[in-house]
């Protein structure tokens, strides 16, 4: 292997021909073997080359096409930023991120906010709170979770989080070590690669069907690591990008090979709330491995920050030391909030009619899509979207980033060294109304199908 100087050598001229125009966006990179034959390297050092290219947003590899350099605008790291229209475009519709809220919402805010002022003891909410929330947030929390599962939850299993990314978070630091491999599938959360990259935690893709990941490959994987493998993350009920529900064989399966290897699984149940038969989550098939995260961005709203995370009674320690080491706790004025949301029944009222809502849109976007080659669970808030050859993701995304619409490009969700499929998520709950929805899909389609691409 080149020297580690030698390396970045190499990538630091890629990256400083991209800056300088010289490797236009869409080039082609020269296949590894090639790259490695003229400048005298293992392939393996290419791979890194490329890899860190692509880490840091100026390259993406292409299932079956190769490694092109891509839109310094769109790159992966800025699919997870906060996005705006482009220059001189006044309004924009992003479909790029989910942001279901409901209009009745801002009225039950408002409601809500008066009658918590009016009662009850205020100066609790000005205190430090215990790093797993109050015990009433974290009762209102296991009632919830006690509903949606028909099983009881304790208490004292449940934490109150200042939102799904910090919960993730918390995991990292209680679970994860620097340099040791945690498992993901081969299509990923953004966050959970983000945070990852930040504390040097390698990730490992495991290859995927429409029934979710493959526990053959991760029993493979186990024995190849022997014994460094520990840590598990997945998205079972809802995937985000790919719409897929695992079933109940699958997640058994997933649940032998974790108790055969002692690993331990985290359940991102982010968009779990929208399958109303989902089989039983990993938490109940294996409770004393599972850590569940169920944030409230999604059925709730994205602004209140609260998910709890359920974790199991003999890893509680280390969960409240990652609390208290990250944020301390959650703000507890939120967590009340939510926990009356919870109690009154609020929360499942917006279940109910975001999954509505979710079905509708799902509707509008086959109808507009048609032709296209679209896939997406019927009940869910986003479509994966091919792009087909010899046209580019960045390339769409640009074109559609010029007329004032976001999408995602799916590398955005790849595991680190996976080549991701050609296509663009197109997320469907953040757009204020069905017309708008209408609207924007129809320029996507207009713009995929090149009809109006540029």
């Amino acid at each position: 292997m080149a020297a580690p100087a030698r390396y970045l050598d190499h990538v630091e001229r890629l990256a400083a021909a991209i800056a300088a125009g010289e490797l236009a966006s869409g080039t082609r990179l020269p296949p590894q073997r090639d790259y490695a034959d003229t400048h005298g390297l293992a392939i393996s050092t290419v791979t890194r080359i490329y890899a860190e290219l692509a880490r840091r947003g100026l390259a993406v590899g292409e299932v079956g096409r190769g490694t092109f350099v891509r839109a310094p605008a769109v790159g992966a790291a800025a699919a997870f930023a906060q996005w705006a229209p482009a220059p001189g475009v006044l309004e924009g519709v992003d479909l790029a991120f989910n942001y279901p809220v409901l209009p009745e919402q801002t009225e039950a805010l408002r409601q809500a906010l008066r009658d918590l002022a009016a009662g009850g003891d205020l100066s609790a909410w000005l205190a430090h709170t215990p790093h797993d929330g109050h015990l009433s947030d974290r009762r209102a929390a296991a009632r919830w979770l006690a509903r949606r599962d028909g099983v009881a939850v304790r208490p004292e299993t449940v934490v109150v989080c200042a939102g799904g990314q910090h919960a993730l978070d918390v995991l990292q630091l209680a679970l994860c070590r620097a340099g040791e491999p945690v498992a993901v599938e081969a299509l990923t959360y953004p966050g959970w690669k983000a945070l990852a990259a930040m504390r040097d935690v390698p990730l490992v893709a495991l290859p995927m069907t429409q029934d979710g990941l493959d526990p053959l490959a991760l029993d493979k994987l186990c024995r190849t690591h022997a014994g460094r493998l520990r840590v598990v993350y997945t998205m079972p009920t809802l995937h985000n990008p790919l719409g897929s529900v695992m079933p109940l064989a699958r997640r058994l399966a997933l649940v032998d090979v974790a108790r055969r290897h002692d690993l331990l699984l985290i359940e991102d149940s982010a968009y779990g709330f929208l399958v109303a038969d989902a089989p039983p989550p990993l938490r109940l098939l294996a409770p004393e491995r599972t850590f569940e995260v169920c944030s409230l961005s999604k059925p709730g709203a994205p602004g209140l920050r609260i998910a709890y995370l359920v974790a199991p009674s003999e890893w509680q320690p280390r969960v409240h030391a990652a609390m208290r080491a990250s944020v301390w706790s959650a703000a507890p004025l939120m967590a009340q909030l939510a926990s009356r949301w919870l109690n009154d029944g609020t929360i499942d009222g917006w279940i109910a009619r975001k999954r509505a809502v979710a079905a509708q849109r799902q509707a509008i976007a086959r109808q507009c899509l048609a032709g296209l080659g679209s896939t997406g669970y019927a009940g869910a808030f986003h479509r994966l979207l091919p792009v087909p050859a010899p046209m580019r993701c960045d390339n769409v995304v640009a074109a559609l980033q010029a007329r004032g619409i976001a999408v995602t490009p799916v590398d955005a969700f790849a595991a680190p060294g996976q080549p991701a499929p050609s296509a663009i998520r197109v997320a469907l709950g953040s757009p204020g109304s069905d017309a708008a929805l209408h609207a924007a899909l129809v320029q996507v389609a207009e713009v995929v199908s090149g009809r109006g691409a540029g």
